[in-house]
């Protein structure tokens, strides 16, 4: 909270600073003085009274704690429960909770540095039953899992990833019963000390961390290589963040637009979007953001279901 809360005192203090200077040139004897200096130490004052109200709001949306009820549920443990549970860690957790991209999820690296923004420490914590997690029930995993909200019922950076937040039910208690199960290791990573930045992206509603009142239910299709299987791969592996609602490219900050595949995939075949998943995990290209990695642990279903969905939707 400290480097948000010293940014919110740097702006009110240069808002105060061009108010008293607009006071002044609007009492100065010269045309001059008095209308331009006015005009403009005038306009200064409001837009920077205008981020100091956004930084403030942010911030709260940042800390405030958020009620949210959620059903009371356990993960039964079995092992194909923590076997899907596993999959879909190296699937969806290990890219950020990881600083290897792998198994075990012991902690990750800055996430503000995907953003390419200073948005502040947000490191993607140690998941292990070592870590946090080792105080929180099955229920609150749940909860965190969908809504992003932790134990304290504060809006973590997981709130602003809706991927997770679309898993079935059944997914997500596969999910906390591999956590349960993986092996703990012991890392502690950097606190939550988002910047100003962060708390005006926050307040401008361009981050979202306005979580529901409750958890909802969620029901998967059923696995197969589906149009329907693939709409719900699309969803949990948040691929619209990137590439837009309509996978144009088309997307608002601070997520890094992706490539439009309406131009990149159209007329490809199966074996071309493989082909091109292979490739690009055999020699990625230097910056690049798209995790490969992610999506080529995905099983031949998956990846079949995949293609149909974007197939379907991007040709129309």
């Amino acid at each position: 909270m400290t480097s948000s809360v010293i940014g919110l005192i740097v702006l009110a203090v240069v808002t105060v600073l061009f108010g008293w200077l607009a006071s002044r040139a609007w009492r100065a004897h010269g045309v001059g003085a008095k209308w331009l200096g006015g005009i403009f130490a005038s306009l200064f004052t409001l837009i920077f009274a205008a981020l100091a109200i956004l930084g403030a709001v942010g911030t709260y949306k940042l800390f405030r704690s958020n009620s949210v009820s959620v059903p009371d549920v356990t993960a039964s443990g079995a092992p194909e429960q923590v076997a899907r549970g596993e999959h879909l860690a190296e699937v969806l957790c290990a890219g950020c909770h990881s600083l290897s991209g792998n198994l075990p999820l012991s902690g990750g690296k800055n996430l503000s540095a995907d953003a390419g923004m200073p948005l502040g420490d947000i490191y993607a914590p140690n998941i292990t039953p070592a870590g946090d997690i080792k105080d929180m029930d099955d229920s609150q995993l749940f909860r965190l899992l969908r809504t992003g909200v932790s134990e304290e019922g504060r809006a973590t950076a997981m709130a602003a990833v809706t991927g997770p937040q679309a898993l079935s039910d059944e997914d997500a208690l596969a999910v906390i019963a591999y956590l349960r199960h993986s092996p703990a290791v012991e890392n502690e990573t950097p606190g939550y000390k988002p910047t100003v930045l962060m708390a005006l992206l926050a307040g401008a509603g361009m981050v979202k961390l306005d979580p529901p009142s409750a958890v909802t239910s969620i029901s998967a299709p059923q696995k197969a290589a589906s149009v329907s299987y693939g709409e719900y791969i699309v969803a949990y592996m948040d691929c619209r963040s990137c590439h837009g609602q309509k996978f144009d490219g088309n997307v608002p900050p601070p997520f890094p637009p992706g490539p439009n595949l309406q131009a990149d995939f159209l007329g490809w075949s199966k074996e071309q979007f493989l082909t091109e998943i292979s490739n690009h995990l055999a020699a990625p290209k230097p910056g690049e953001v798209m995790p490969w990695k992610d999506v080529s642990r995905l099983d031949d279903v998956e990846l079949e279901a995949l293609y149909l969905y974007l197939h379907e939707t991007v040709s129309k």
